[in-house]
């Protein structure tokens, strides 16, 4: 019987001329497939010019949803403006389970707002042969147990112990720091001088398990080994003539954002990701319950952020109350040239206003308490956090939020940019 790839590759023009979708050219259609083969989660292997594919003994049963009116990657479009929408595979051992699983996976890694998808391949296949060469990337699927190849060792696994700092194996991948599970307040007290009404009301956050974060903000340098690469989009962005390297990338959307931890991830195999809110904010306050993490006032700010100061003042002449002293940079600094906060992480407040997971909302009333996306609300625009260089004093607190619409490159001011998570396995 067919396996799920071949399934895939079989149903994909059907898929598109079903949902009333017109490829532009071959390279449109290549994207489509490449992007449909890619819900397979890696199970897939190719084994003498044939595929095959491991999963658990009981998932016998494959089902492709897509959903309508979704636009999750950057294809080309067709003179009547449609788009190719968003699909999700899942696994099961009935077509409830399977359907139930394609679900889940669309909302929670697709952004997907609403109910409404259709059911577009249902398949079934025979899973009773050994899978333990194909689980270990091995060139073959025996034919039988006693045929298997000895399994590989294993490698050494990471230290996951908080504080351990690493960088996956490939060149431009970003310097990582595991951050411990906790809890926190979020929010800002009511007492906070400059505070606005959406930081609240201030609720009780719980992170359950350690996750990697970006020592810094993600760069130029890593933005354009992505684009080198064939990922992000192709997207390469200007650098307002202050130059890239070790800059923060500037001038990218939410969507950019996404595209540079999922080409992360298809470089590393490891699950990478923009930050949670809940989890931006934790990494910020670092264990501090202060407006900033190097304390209460805006004193200071000048060794451990780079905003809005007198000789930004004096250059650009904005309508804001600098802070009172000079950091020695009058747009974006290169990422690590002030002091960290407890968790070695640079630059979380100022320099470029970071991208988050989450659905914009004017409060937190009824917010996720346990560090997960808030998946609900204006999905068009999502949140930003931590300030930029070119903001006063009140927007460099731990606690500041502010959100755009999700495409949105901001190519005029350059304050846009973000810092890349990695879930922990």
């Amino acid at each position: 019987m067919p396996g799920p790839e071949d399934i895939i590759l079989e149903h994909h023009i059907e898929l598109v001329w079903r949902i009333g979708v017109k490829p532009i050219n071959q390279e449109d259609m290549e994207r489509l497939e490449e992007s449909l083969v890619s819900r397979l989660e890696g199970r897939v292997y190719i084994i003498d010019g044939g595929t095959c594919i491991w999963s658990e003994p009981d998932e016998t049963h494959l089902v492709v949803i897509a959903y309508e009116g979704v636009v999750t990657w950057d294809l080309s479009v067709d003179p009547d403006d449609h788009r190719f929408q968003a699909f999700a595979v899942g696994y099961g051992s009935s077509w409830e389970d399977a359907e139930a699983e394609a679900v889940a996976k669309a909302r929670l890694n697709m952004y997907v707002v609403g109910s409404g998808y259709d059911v577009m391949v249902r398949e079934t296949w025979d899973n009773s042969a050994p899978v333990t060469a194909a689980r270990q990337g091995q060139a073959g699927w025996p034919e039988t147990a006693a045929d298997a190849a000895e399994p590989e060792p294993e490698p050494e696994p990471r230290s996951i112990e908080p504080g351990t700092v690493f960088r996956d194996d490939c060149a431009a991948c970003p310097e990582m720091v595991v951050v411990p599970a906790g809890s926190f307040m979020m929010g800002s007290p009511e007492s906070e001088e400059e505070r606005n009404d959406d930081e609240g009301p201030r609720h009780r956050v719980t992170i359950g398990s350690p996750f990697a974060v970006g020592v810094y903000e993600v760069t130029f340098e890593e933005w354009d080994a992505c684009v080198r690469a064939g990922g992000c989009g192709g997207y390469r962005p200007e650098d307002a003539g202050w130059g890239r390297g070790s800059r923060p990338v500037i001038d990218v959307s939410w969507e950019d954002a996404r595209e540079y931890v999922r080409w992360l991830s298809r470089e590393t195999g490891e699950e990478y990701r923009l930050l949670t809110e809940a989890e931006w904010e934790y990494v910020a306050r670092a264990g501090t319950q202060t407006a900033r993490y190097w304390g209460e006032s805006e004193t200071g700010q000048c060794r451990y952020g780079n905003g809005y100061d007198r000789i930004g003042h004096a250059e650009w002449g904005f309508n804001l109350d600098p802070v009172s002293c000079s950091d020695g940079y009058v747009h974006t600094a290169p990422v690590g040239m002030f002091e960290p906060n407890a968790f070695g992480l640079y630059d979380v407040l100022g320099n470029v206003r970071e991208w988050t997971q989450d659905c914009w909302n004017d409060g937190y009333s009824d917010a996720p308490t346990d560090g997960s996306a808030w998946r609900s609300g204006d999905c068009t625009n999502r949140v930003l956090r931590g300030g930029s260089w070119n903001g006063p004093p009140w927007r460099l607190r731990s606690a500041y939020r502010s959100g755009s619409w999700a495409e949105y490159r901001e190519q005029g001011n350059h304050y846009l940019g973000f810092r890349a998570a990695r879930t922990l396995n």
